[in-house]
């Protein structure tokens, strides 16, 4: 049950969203021989490449703050990647006023 006056924050329109800002959801390849393939872009990657770039911090991140690992797989058996709460972060930052480099932590200044 979500709490009142909390903003949800929808996968689907967070990806869109993205994609929007970001030139699309996927990066077009033309191969030589005129051929044309087709790969994620960053922030669209499957779990498991992101794991095999050494990227698994993101992964690690994502188990952590959904609560451990079983929350993590009903998430990702949902439907929902580690990515996703990468741009989700950035959504709610975002939402807060809050730019890349700035933190909501109060300094010792």
């Amino acid at each position: 049950m979500s709490k009142p006056n909390r903003k949800r924050f929808r996968l689907a329109e967070i990806r869109q969203t993205h994609a929007e800002k970001n030139g699309g959801d996927e990066i077009l390849i033309e191969a030589p021989d005129g051929g044309e393939f087709t790969i994620p872009a960053p922030g669209f990657w499957p779990d498991e490449a992101t794991a095999l770039l050494g990227q698994n911090r993101d992964v690690a991140l994502a188990t952590i703050l959904l609560g451990g690992p079983e929350r993590y797989t009903q998430y990702k058996n949902a439907g929902g990647r580690a990515q996703d709460v990468a741009l989700i972060l950035a959504a709610h930052a975002e939402d807060q006023g809050v730019t890349e480099g700035e933190s909501g932590a109060s300094s010792d200044s």
